[in-house]
This record gives structure tokens, C-alpha cells and sequence, in this order.
């Protein structure tokens, strides 16, 4: 009686410890679906954003290309002053980091789900590379703004830390200097590519998340 009454209450406490397992892990699991959710909210308005941006460098190009300064001075400078803004990505990662630095990957008992999580984290690392790329370059084009644009007309442009207004009545620009318009087109062609990798990177990783979100809720059976 001695040894089932020790059996059965080994059992019981193996059997609580197991629920207590299952418990954390869908906790995590439901944690790191509401990063997935906040991430493409994110997301979707990143992609626009830099829809938008590509819009206005394109703006740019033409108006330099056509010399249409006169014509466009007020728009060229809206477009100008969001340059050096691009909108950056950042990933709402807690659930995930906190899972590795705990040392708590084990709470996983489905291999693949923890694959696919280890997987959907390491792309970061691409992201991360592009925009200190993106950095370098908006302090290359800060150069040639010095000089092409009046920074009084940017001054009275700002409206509160990153939203700016179009410039009213008549504003002037230095477009006179060949030299600075080539090197400022060119880094601006650099920046166009970069934003193009930023975007199709956004589109591709908003993709991935809703995919791995439908993939957990299959697993877990939207617990």
C-alpha cells in the first residue's frame, strides 16, 4: 500500500508538472502570436511609407531631370526634407528573446515550431544590415541638401518632429552647381535601391509572419 500510495503520488506530481509545461508553453506560444500580429500591423504601414518614399525620390529625379525648379521648388523641398527619414522597421521580438535567454527552448515539445521560430528571428539580421547601409548613405545625401536647399525654408517647414509642411509662396534653390546636382542624384539613386530592398524585405517578412501566425494556430489549435 506503502509503495502505490508513493507510485501514484510521484504520478500526480509528474502529471502537474506536465500540465504546468503545456501551460507556459502555450503562453509563450500565444505571446509570440501577438508579436507576430503587432509585427504586420507594423508592417502594413512601413510598406506604405516606403511606397510613399519612392514616390517622392522619384519626384526628385524628375524634377531635376526636367529642371522644372521654378515650377516644383515647394514640392521638391517637401520631398527633400523626408530624405534623411526613412521609416524603419523594429521587430516586437520580447516573447522570443525572453524564450532564448531564459534557456527555455525546450517548453517546445513540436521541433518544427521551434525552427520555424529560430528561423522567423535570424531574418533580422538581413534587416539590420540594410538599414545601416540605408544610415550611411542618408549621411552621404546630407551633404548635398547642405547646399542645393535653405535650411530657413526647412526651419519653417517643421511642424513637430517628423512631419513637415509644404513651403508657401516662392522658395529658392541652389541648382546651379552641376557637381553637387550629380553626386546628389547619385546618392539618391543608391537610396532609391536600398528602399526598394527595404520594401520587398517588408512585404516578404509581412508574408512570413501572417504564415508562421496560421501555422501555430493549426498546431495548437488556436489556444
Amino acid at each position: 500500500m506503502l509503495f502505490l500510495a508513493i507510485s501514484l503520488g510521484f504520478f500526480v506530481e509528474n502529471y502537474r508538472e506536465d500540465l504546468s509545461e503545456q501551460k507556459r508553453e502555450i503562453d509563450f506560444v500565444n505571446s509570440f502570436k501577438n508579436d507576430l500580429t503587432n509585427d504586420i500591423k507594423d508592417l502594413d504601414v512601413l510598406i506604405l511609407r516606403r511606397k510613399q518614399r519612392e514616390i517622392q525620390i522619384d519626384s526628385i529625379y524628375f524634377i531635376f531631370n526636367n529642371k522644372k525648379f521654378n515650377e516644383f521648388s515647394n514640392d521638391l523641398y517637401y520631398y527633400a526634407r523626408y530624405l534623411p527619414r526613412p521609416s524603419r522597421f523594429f521587430a516586437n521580438n520580447s516573447s522570443i528573446e525572453q524564450l532564448k535567454n531564459s534557456g527555455s527552448l525546450t517548453l517546445i515539445k513540436n521541433q518544427k515550431v521551434i525552427d520555424t521560430l529560430l528561423d522567423y528571428d535570424d531574418n533580422f539580421i538581413f534587416i539590420d544590415y540594410i538599414r545601416e547601409r540605408e544610415e550611411y548613405l542618408v549621411r552621404r545625401v546630407f551633404d548635398q541638401i547642405n547646399v542645393i536647399f535653405d535650411p530657413y525654408v526647412f526651419d519653417n517647414m517643421t511642424v513637430y518632429d517628423i512631419e513637415f509642411t509644404k513651403p508657401k509662396g516662392k522658395v529658392d534653390l541652389n541648382f546651379s552647381d552641376i557637381k553637387t546636382n550629380k553626386i546628389f542624384l547619385s546618392n539618391l539613386q543608391y537610396l532609391k535601391t536600398v528602399n526598394k530592398a527595404q520594401l520587398g524585405w517588408f512585404i516578404e517578412h509581412r508574408k512570413r509572419a501572417k504564415n508562421i501566425s496560421n501555422f501555430l494556430n493549426t498546431i495548437y489549435n488556436d489556444n
